[in-house]
């Protein structure tokens, strides 16, 4: 999946920002586990996205057959037949994608309809890895951590989407100790923050609510006097860029 390049605490507003801007996409592998008529089964998907269409194959104990299909605002629809000793049976899968899930009902022609749940293969696994390796510090060991400066007030930041623009927007925090907690703020509401900033060195976490679900995000920078620049892992979408100014008093 593409990379984002978007700037700083802005990112904890994946929820405010334009939906387009952290557009879901479909394409990719996916490892489904679906019921059928004859009981649970585990099939493969891997998919190819062009604009709102889809192409692909679909994997099963049957064999491996093309698909096509459509993907807007989250929801895909992809179809595929199958041979079924010597019977032609189209398997239609309507769902949601939100973030690395695609869940929904698959049609077995017109023999009825099954659950399916599914998740991106290889790519729930690293964005977790990306997390783990840079967790937010325990708050007690954060209270007797550190730190040179001070990230308390009131922050002008900047979110750059990649062929989207900027979105201006101000974060309020508060330093306790290496403790940092705080809100991000946009015409479109509030994000809360929590994590430390040790010898200058910022690690937030928040879980950014969009329409297409809950993102966690991880943001970390470094404090240069009034400027905060770093980088953000957004699970499911990528890395990001970020920049904060303090704000005039």
């Amino acid at each position: 999946m593409n990379r984002l390049k978007i700037s700083g605490f802005a990112l904890a507003l994946v929820a405010c920002a334009p939906l387009a801007a952290f557009a879901q996409s479909a394409a990719g592998a996916w490892d489904l586990s679906v019921e059928t008529p004859q009981g649970a089964t585990t099939m493969n998907v891997a998919l190819t996205q062009a604009a709102d269409k889809l192409t692909g194959t679909l994997s099963s104990p049957l064999g491996e057959v093309p698909m096509t299909g459509t993907f807007a605002n989250g929801d895909a629809t992809v179809a595929a037949t199958i041979d079924v000793q010597g019977m032609s049976l189209t398997l239609t899968f309507k769902g949601k994608i939100t973030g690395d899930t695609f869940n929904g009902t698959v049609q077995f022609g017109e023999f009825g309809e099954g659950p399916f749940t599914g998740k991106r293969a290889g790519a729930a696994a690293p964005a977790a890895a990306t997390a783990a390796a840079r967790p937010a510090p325990a708050a007690s060991a954060a209270s007797t951590a550190p730190s040179s400066g001070n990230a308390s007030g009131k922050w002008d930041v900047i979110l750059s989407l990649a062929g989207a623009g900027d979105f201006p927007m101000t974060a309020t925090l508060t330093q306790t100790g290496a403790n940092v907690t705080g809100m991000i703020s946009s015409q479109a509401g509030d994000v809360p923050v929590t994590g430390t900033l040790t010898d200058n060195a910022l690690n937030v976490k928040f879980t950014a609510q969009t329409p297409n679900g809950d993102i966690p995000v991880i943001l970390t920078g470094t404090l240069a006097g009034n400027t905060f620049t770093g980088k953000a892992t957004i699970e499911g979408l990528g890395e990001a860029d970020w920049t904060a100014k303090r704000a005039q008093q």
